[in-house]
């Protein structure tokens, strides 16, 4: 059995030995002395010490400012998972450039000390001016305007505090504000904190709590949702900001008590005292505070923005008042004139409401066409919230990419940095698109062109973003529940849970106008499958629909979705989340993806415009032969709906899936004849055929008793299908040992991934782990001696190919140089092949020798530019074979890349 390898991907290469790890903790606890260097920075005075750690003012001697240097505590310098953590949250809050944010420079590590980089802000904090009285209101108020205007361009790019309080904010002496430790109580979080009792419980730290650097929040600014351990979100900025304006104005804390208990009973029970406010507090700033501190966040003020819109009324009020007095008018004039002015508003009000009451005619419903680059994945598509913007994936020299287009626009372009997307959604803001590529979750700012990766997503399945800043999202299509993340990235929390013995997958999610409720499809029985509503709170799903595909909600309060090619709209109360009415048909021949059960070329707007794409010939397949040139010599059998491809070891039949009415079966294809033959006859969904070395056997999975179980059976002439092995997870077979004696199968972890395991054929069939690590492991390859088998692996950062003995033990050596996939070996072992990330098939040298049981790889070659749809193609799977001489190759290639236009309907008549 090969050894197993444990690993993180997301590792600081800190020293290992337990002598330097003494070391650094020891250097931690001392004060740092003028003149001691880290990296490029000069320490020059200590400023003092908080939740974070001590706190040092230095000189960049490189660019010859001062900053701020902020060592982090001892919790983090023997925590490499916990630091790397803070580190990817660190490189989120440096993206916050705010003259009222104070900046993050960088992350500095030396002599066993690690160190956040910040600004340096001069001046007291807000608790130091508090401290000495009550601050009047016409200085209050462009203080609160600068701190909520900070919180506005924060909460815009998915970013809370979550830890506002006086004291992390600064009133330089010009009267500039600086709000400080934007987002560090998230990131001083330790990792894996994501449940509502770690990572959004109440701050109150015990003395041990804050030796190991837990900032969590101050008890008297807490929200009552934070109070209670519940999840944060921005709404608890906008209580802690209703904290800190009535502590300005009045000079004590809203919520005060002896103990912390009592703080947070108060938080929870007791109102502010309203009667401390200054005489002279405006109303429109009163009925701030009371909106900020709605103790049921629902009926809090949502966003920083109207908070800020709020006070800049109220300053300009109060300025009026204190200017110069008008000039006075006579008591006859004053009444000339008001009579006047009666006169003149009621004529204006009949013609208003004249006009109001005018038939006015309703907008005709108008449908236009866009057409888009090729592409073979026409469901990939989405329309802004706002309904001006289009983003689908287009295909260009054998790579997918993102493609946008604006309505106000004549042309598109392409969105530098999505090679290889899939299934995009768009952010609420309409500033931002979150989509699947190199096995990641990641995001893409339309207009700025910066990527960020998000969460690791093998195989995405569809995702959505509310206007909180959460992505919920399936990471990978067997067994998969939907997860849910920040949208500035971190550690996933399961939202959903699969019924293991009824459901397979849950996927292609989207929220609800709520923001809390969601839809989302179900993969699986027939008694299971269709459309489902859950919510973020993750109470008990429901089921609405049996259908065939997602459902899509439209602002005209329908529910779209998908029956037999067919799209259908159904009146929806999104409110009491029911169905109402019947349904009725609105397009015919709706495009869909065999590759992933439950998606349909159809996206809607809350603004109105909804978004389809019919079925056409654009993505059929072709069998093509080419030879090693690039040169096509021939097709095998008519055009099909197939993803891949295994041909049998005589060369003589080709196993695949088909998609027919509905029900994905293998087929086989004699190459001679070019006649298509099933293989399978079950109603699920049969795929991932294998063949037995000497072709007289193929093992498949199943998901027809929930999960993806493996069967296999003969290949020819009678007999009956074997259960070869059952789980709880889902397993993908990927190849047969040249021996017959193993099966290896990839199947996803909760905690690890995909794995690659080898299930024994004989004996006790036990199966064991053959590569089982943090990363991605998967589409395992025997080689023909079965001493070594090749798979693809993402512990570099991207997809590559590497070589492991079977069954171990031994190293991995990688043999691709710029990421791959889909490998495979030629049958007598001298060569290895695979699909670069730019499309083009590579071939390796091997030189195997059998004596010593080594293996010598040589420089990959690239031998010509393939049309499967590009490397990382959905699933992932091998979309091409070798013919047994090793000079020809089948590939399954996307014949007509021309895909039928975008229909954009508008002013939608929501009619039977």
């Amino acid at each position: 059995m090969a050894p197993e390898r444990i690993g993180n991907p997301y590792a600081v290469d800190l020293e290992r030995s337990p002598s330097r790890r003494l070391t650094a903790r020891i250097i931690s606890n001392l004060a740092l002395t003028p003149g001691t260097r880290l990296g490029v920075y000069e320490i020059t005075a200590p400023i003092g010490e908080g939740g974070m750690g001590q706190v040092y003012r230095a000189t960049d001697t490189t660019l010859g400012r001062q900053v701020a240097i902020k060592i982090l505590p001892d919790a983090f310098a023997s925590d490499p998972e916990r630091l790397a953590r803070f580190e990817r949250e660190a490189k989120t809050l440096a993206s916050l450039n705010h003259p009222h944010i104070a900046a993050i420079y960088g992350f500095e590590k030396s002599a066993g000390l690690h160190a956040l980089v910040m600004e340096l802000v001069e001046g007291d904090d807000l608790s130091q001016r508090i401290a000495r009285g009550a601050i009047p209101i016409d200085e209050t108020l462009p203080i609160a305007k600068q701190i909520a205007d900070a919180l506005e361009a924060a909460h815009e790019q998915g970013i809370t505090h979550r830890d506002l309080k006086p004291a992390n904010i600064k009133v330089r002496g010009d009267g500039t504000v600086k709000v400080l430790d934007f987002g560090l109580a998230k990131a001083m979080e330790p990792a894996g904190a994501m449940s509502p009792s770690a990572s959004m419980s109440p701050t109150i730290t015990t003395p041990a709590m804050t030796q190991a650097g837990m900032i969590l929040g101050t008890a008297a600014y807490m929200s009552p949702e934070q109070a209670r351990g519940k999840v944060v979100d921005k709404r608890s900025d906008i209580w802690a900001f209703g904290c800190v304006l009535y502590e300005m104005l009045t000079g004590k804390q809203a919520f005060t008590g002896d103990t912390i208990t009592d703080i947070l009973g108060g938080i929870v029970k007791i109102d502010p005292d309203w009667s401390a406010l200054p005489a002279d507090t405006p109303s429109s700033i009163r009925s701030l505070l009371r909106r900020c501190l709605q103790k049921d966040r629902a009926e809090r003020l949502r966003d920083a923005g109207d908070v800020r819109i709020a006070i800049v009324d109220a300053h300009s009020a109060s300025t009026q008042t204190d200017g110069a007095p008008l000039p006075s008018i006579s008591r006859r004039r004053q009444r000339v004139v008001l009579l006047s002015a009666l006169a003149i508003v009621s004529l204006i009000a009949v013609g208003v409401v004249a006009w109001a009451f005018r038939p006015v005619p309703s907008a005709p419903e108008m449908r236009l066409e866009i057409t888009t680059p090729p592409t073979a994945d026409s469901t990939s598509l989405a329309i802004s919230p706002d309904g001006q913007k289009i983003v689908c994936v287009a295909t260009s020299a054998g790579q997918s990419t993102l493609w946008l287009r604006p309505l106000d626009a004549t042309s598109g372009r392409a969105l530098a940095g999505t090679d290889g997307a899939s299934f995009p959604f768009w952010s609420p803001d309409n500033q931002s698109v979150g989509f699947f590529a190199d096995g990641k979750l990641k995001r893409v700012d339309v207009d700025r062109g910066s990527v960020q990766i998000l969460a690791d997503a093998p195989s995405g399945r569809g995702g959505a973003w509310n206007r909180d800043g959460t992505i919920i999202f399936t990471p990978y299509p067997g067994n998969s529940a939907i997860f849910r993340i920040p949208a500035t990235g971190g550690t996933p929390s399961a939202l959903t849970r699969t019924e293991a013995t009824k459901e397979t997958s849950h996927r292609f999610p989207q929220f609800l106008p709520d923001g809390h409720h969601f839809l989302y499809y179900v993969q699986g029985t027939p008694e299971s499958h269709g459309i489902y509503v859950g919510d973020l709170d993750g109470s008990q799903a429901r089921r609405l629909l049996d259908v065939d595909s997602a459902p899509v909600y439209a602002a005209s309060g329908q529910l779209l979705f998908v029956r037999q090619g067919t799209l259908f709209a159904q009146a929806f109360d999104a409110a009491r989340l029911e169905l109402k009415g019947n349904p009725f048909s609105v397009v015919e021949r709706i495009a869909s993806a065999s590759t992933a059960q439950g998606s349909a070329a159809v996206s809607a707007s809350l603004a109105g415009p909804i978004v389809y794409r019919t079925a056409s010939a654009g993505g059929r397949r072709q069998f093509v032969w080419f030879d090693r040139s690039g040169k096509e010599v021939g097709k095998a059998g008519d055009p099909v709906a197939a993803n891949e491809l295994s041909i049998s070891p005589d060369g003589r039949r080709v196993a695949l899936p088909q998609l027919i009415n509905n029900d994905f079966d293998i087929w086989l294809l004699d190459l001679g004849r070019g006649v298509f033959s099933r293989f399978t006859f079950d109603a699920a969904v049969d795929v991932s055929a294998t063949w037995s070395p000497d072709g007289r056997r193929i093992a498949w999975r199943s998901n027809r008793k929930g999960v993806y179980d493996i069967y296999e059976k003969p290949a020819i002439g009678p007999g009956s299908e074997e259960l070869l092995l059952a789980s709880a997870q889902d397993k993908n077979p990927t190849d047969w040992s040249p021996d017959g004696r193993f099966l290896l199968y990839h199947n996803p972890d909760p905690k690890t991934g995909n794995d690659i395991w080898a299930l024994p054929l004989d004996g006790d069939r036990k199966p064991f782990p053959v590569v089982r690590t943090n990363f991605e492991e998967q589409d395992g390859q025997f080689s023909p001696d079965g001493q070594w088998i090749a798979y693809v692996s993402n512990e570099s950062g991207r997809f590559e190919i590497y070589l492991q003995p079977f069954p171990g033990p031994g190293g991995q050596a990688q043999v691709s140089t710029n990421g791959g996939a889909q490998v495979r070996w030629r049958r007598d072992g001298k060569e290895l092949f695979y699909i670069a990330l730019d499309g083009r098939l590579m071939a390796v040298p091997i030189r195997l020798a059998f004596n010593t049981q080594t293996i010598e790889a040589g420089s990959p070659i690239p031998l010509f530019a393939t049309r499967v749809g590009g490397a990382l193609s959905i699933p992932f799977r091998q979309q091409y074979d070798i013919s047994p001489d090793g000079q020809r190759f089948l590939m399954n290639t996307v014949t007509e890349e021309a895909a039928a236009p975008i229909t954009v309907i508008l002013n939608w008549k929501a009619k039977p």
